[in-house]
């Protein structure tokens, strides 16, 4: 253990500053989740037909806890993955705000009624948490899909990917069931597939398997 933080100090002090440039990226949503003077609705009539599945909140509110987990292990464990990782999550963050600053999306939402069931009660504190814009692209679809790819990076943990694959899924799911989002605002997903491969080749994280 001694040996293994001797050879990777250097990443430790860096993650330190990527751990907080996560944080404050994931803060960057607040400011731009307000209506703009062109607003885009891109809910299509394949949309419109996808039910309301409130139990998806179970799912859908997952996703800060899971993220968080994997962000701690991978930085106690393994700092150069966390590297890449932090790296990869605050350049989703960059463009995917910078997408809603000149392309700003509305999701319309079902009318709910208070104290239906429990599940119910969960989607309206989440309605009232967060506005229904920042849709296109989806930051829970992307993150979700970014965290799931880089527990494929070490083969021993390939259990874990396909579990967290799988997760990542629901997620997505969860986002279309709860009207959070609409099928375009998916491509969140593909962006993020796309940053790991990324920045798994500028961090070598073949040397890692």
């Amino acid at each position: 253990m001694k040996e293994f933080i001797k050879k990777n100090w250097p990443y430790y002090v860096v993650n330190i500053f990527l751990a907080i440039g996560v944080y404050y990226g994931s803060k960057i949503y607040d400011l731009t989740n307000h209506a703009t003077l062109h607003i885009h609705c891109l809910q299509t009539a394949i949309d419109r037909a996808i039910p309301f599945v409130p139990q998806f909140i179970v799912i859908y509110n997952s996703l800060e806890p899971v993220i968080y987990i994997s962000l701690i292990f991978f930085f106690i464990f393994h700092p150069r993955i966390f590297s890449a990782l932090a790296s990869a999550m605050i350049a989703l963050f960059l463009i995917s705000n910078g997408v809603y600053l000149v392309f700003q999306t509305y999701v319309p939402r079902p009318t709910l009624t208070p104290h239906t069931n429990w599940y119910v009660d969960q989607v309206i504190k989440l309605y009232n948490s967060d506005n229904p814009y920042n849709c296109f692209p989806s930051l829970h679809c992307g993150t979700s899909a970014l965290v799931a790819s880089f527990w494929f990076v070490k083969k021993r943990y390939r259990f874990i990917a396909w579990i967290m694959t799988i997760w990542a899924v629901l997620i997505v799911l969860s986002t279309q069931f709860l009207k959070q989002h609409v099928l375009a605002d998916i491509l969140g997903s593909f962006i993020a597939i796309g940053l790991y491969f990324l920045f798994y080749k500028w961090f070598h994280l073949e040397n890692e398997a």
